[in-house]
């Protein structure tokens, strides 16, 4: 229990420093962090580099004074869990995200754009990366959550690719 407490506050204390270093001044923007909170069910498709399919739940609420929202994955097949933060970086107009895997793996998704009236939500890495990435998500009402993303190498490669539907639990 007080290494799971010690890791989440490690986790913030880094988040905050990142935040402080980018020189952004955060301003939760509800609009587009709002229709991830609550509880979901998800399933994930990847379609390279090898078909495969697994299912598993997350969990968002606001956290840090409702500057943050933080998300949680259930257990996952291969014996993971996932920790998302996400918030409004009022510089950037946009919605970064941090995502930290039980398995010691990071990903930084830099500011995404959010669209009210599309109901879509979409990151691209900035110009001069090794890896580029596209993603997008899309909110057809306030239950249901589709996603695409694609990774590729420098080359042009795809070192991954998937798709996923989330459904709100309603417990």
């Amino acid at each position: 229990m007080a290494t799971h407490s010690f890791a989440r506050s490690l986790t913030l204390a880094i988040l905050t420093i990142a935040q402080l270093f980018s020189g952004s001044v955060i301003h939760a923007d509800q609009g587009g962090l709002d229709v991830f909170v609550g509880q979901w069910k998800l399933r994930v498709t990847t379609l390279q580099p090898e078909k495969s399919e697994i299912t598993y739940t997350e969990v968002y609420e606001w956290v840090l004074d409702g500057k943050f929202i933080r998300g949680e994955t259930g257990r996952k097949p291969d014996g993971t869990k996932d920790v998302i933060y996400g918030t409004y970086d009022s510089l950037a107009k946009g919605y970064p995200f941090w995502i930290f895997s039980s398995s010691g793996s990071y990903v930084y998704l830099a500011p995404a754009i959010w669209n009210a009236h599309k109901r879509t939500m979409e990151w691209k890495n900035p110009a001069g990366w090794d890896i580029s990435y596209q993603g997008r998500c899309t909110f057809p009402d306030e239950n249901t959550r589709h996603c695409t993303m694609i990774q590729k190498d420098w080359k042009g490669k795809v070192l991954l690719e998937q798709k996923w539907s989330a459904i709100r639990r309603n417990n």
